[in-house]
């Protein structure tokens, strides 16, 4: 059966009820799905035509068929969201199950993704429960780059603050994605070229560069050409194309 319970929008919003569909065709339910139903986010929430609500609601962080996850449960939840409306909801679950929330988007937890390591889950997540953070991780980043908070803080393309602040979920998300596309893609590059530690491939003179480094050459603002410093690869040219349209933050 398909009930019509919120009227707050001029799109209809539509809440399945009845039994689960068969075969567990998106997920099976576990105990702390209820927890979600008690919060007015019951299991499989449609907002009818989702094109139809993204025109009505176009300054809303809708996300249609979003996924739930928690480090301890897995996969609790499915269904549309509007975290412009329903952050406070999720934040009550997570206060009732004492764990934290994390929203994906639909491809990204559906049926084969169902089951992800929960790294993966956090490294795919557009928010989460919990308040401002600190950026996860980012002492053990610096440590392992050998660059000081400005020089990573420049390649990755954030205000020099940042590192040291508490920050909104989704951009402490963004900045942890940032910093393991860099050492992903550093590592095994200044690995071969025999650098103690992977951020020395920017900040050491560069043979190729007339004795300057890469970064130097960045912030004059020339192009770094990297296929001509390195070896192509593939994760290279992933790094080079996000880094051409990575926004500052």
């Amino acid at each position: 059966m398909i009930e019509p319970n919120d009227h707050r929008s001029s799109v209809q919003i539509l809440t399945l009820t009845g039994n689960p569909l068969p075969v567990d065709l998106e997920f099976k339910p576990v105990p702390p799905t209820e927890a979600f139903k008690a919060n007015d986010l019951s299991f499989g929430r449609c907002f009818g035509s989702k094109s139809a609500y993204a025109r009505a609601n176009p300054k809303h962080e809708f996300i249609p068929n979003a996924n739930v996850f928690t480090e301890e449960h897995g996969k609790v939840w499915w269904g549309d969201l509007d975290l412009s409306r329903d952050k406070p909801a999720l934040e009550k679950i997570a206060h009732h199950l004492r764990c934290r929330l994390y929203v994906l988007t639909e491809f990204d937890g559906r049926f084969e993704e169902a089951e992800r390591p929960h790294a993966e889950v956090v490294n795919s997540a557009v928010w989460h429960t919990g308040g401002l953070v600190y950026v996860h991780k980012r002492r053990e980043f610096l440590k392992r780059s050998g660059l000081s908070p400005a020089e990573a803080a420049f390649l990755l393309r954030l205000s020099r603050g940042r590192f040291d602040r508490r920050q909104e979920p989704k951009v402490a998300l963004e900045i942890g994605r940032r910093m393991r596309r860099l050492e992903d893609t550093f590592i095994p590059i200044a690995s071969k070229e025999g650098h103690r530690k992977w951020g020395y491939w920017w900040t050491r003179p560069n043979a190729k560069l007339a004795g300057r480094c890469p970064m130097r050459v960045l912030k004059s603002g020339e192009t770094l050409d990297f296929n001509a410093l390195v070896e192509p690869t593939y994760g290279l040219f992933l790094f080079a194309t996000m880094y051409s349209v990575m926004d500052r933050l």
